[in-house]
């Protein structure tokens, strides 16, 4: 089933489930997870997808999954599948 709306990309989770609830920066974070923070930037601005590797970091600050992470990109991922101009054709493939 194709949700209507656009599924929140993990950017906004970690702006605001990690940044703004445990009071840090992007430098902060950026520091703890071990990557620049032009990567925080982007990710909390929605630019750039989460990669696995991300994912990893993240599950490890967070005592999360990285499932968790990963499957909130992949439903992104599968949004935008959804609304591509190939969607159609990708419809009509049988077995």
């Amino acid at each position: 089933m194709i949700p209507k709306n656009k599924p929140t990309h993990p950017g906004k989770f970690v702006k605001e489930d990690i940044l703004k609830e445990l009071g840090i920066t992007q430098t902060q974070l950026a520091n703890a997870l071990g990557v620049p923070r032009h990567t925080i930037t982007q990710l909390v601005n929605e630019k750039c997808d989460l990669t696995a590797d991300m994912a990893l970091r993240l599950s490890r600050f967070t005592q999360t999954t990285p499932e968790m992470w990963l499957n909130l990109q992949l439903a992104i991922e599968l949004w935008d599948a959804y609304q591509s101009p190939y969607a159609e054709k990708i419809e009509q493939i049988q077995h």
